[in-house]
């Protein structure tokens, strides 16, 4: 089990769900915070935003470590999927990694201005969303690499790159 820690792509596939199912949970919590006007669930679900975009660092980290040994592995459609899928981690990470800071500065703010809680957890919600959608986007064509019974199509304008 401790060599399987040590390789990459398994930490990468260890990880890869959190930004998906803890960024959805952490909507729920806000969502649920707002709607019953509860601190307590709004800072939980500012948190929970702030930990589950920031581990998508480590997920895109150990996805780009593990790409050289996982791309000699594929046929030509997985190696097509494998740089799809890297293009758009490329792509969305910016808005993931913004989505972090922004749930750290809003619990930095209503921590001072308790005031803005819910206007600051609003705003966190509406960057979660669209956080929501590039992780979705990403998990879908990071289950198409290995699997080819999930390619329906091929993938939209597949790059070759080496990294």
């Amino acid at each position: 089990m401790i060599e399987l820690l040590e390789l990459p792509a398994y930490r990468h596939m260890l990880l890869n769900h959190i930004p998906v199912i803890g960024l959805f949970m952490a909507l729920v919590v806000l969502l649920a915070g707002l709607v019953v006007r509860q601190n307590a669930l709004l800072f939980t679900g500012l948190t929970l935003v702030a930990l589950t975009s920031g581990c998508s660092y480590l997920v895109i980290l150990y996805g780009d470590a593990a790409y050289p040994a996982i791309y000699d592995q594929l046929d030509g459609h997985g190696r097509d999927w494998l740089d799809y899928h890297g293009e758009l981690a490329e792509a969305w990470a910016p808005l993931l990694y913004a989505n972090a800071v922004l749930a750290v500065l809003a619990i930095i703010l209503c921590a001072v201005r308790p005031r803005t809680l819910r206007l600051a957890s609003l705003l966190v919600v509406l960057v979660t969303v669209a956080s929501l959608v590039g992780t979705s986007l990403i998990a879908r064509s990071g289950g198409k690499i290995q699997h080819p019974e999930f390619r329906l199509t091929d993938p939209p304008n597949p790059i070759k790159t080496t990294r």
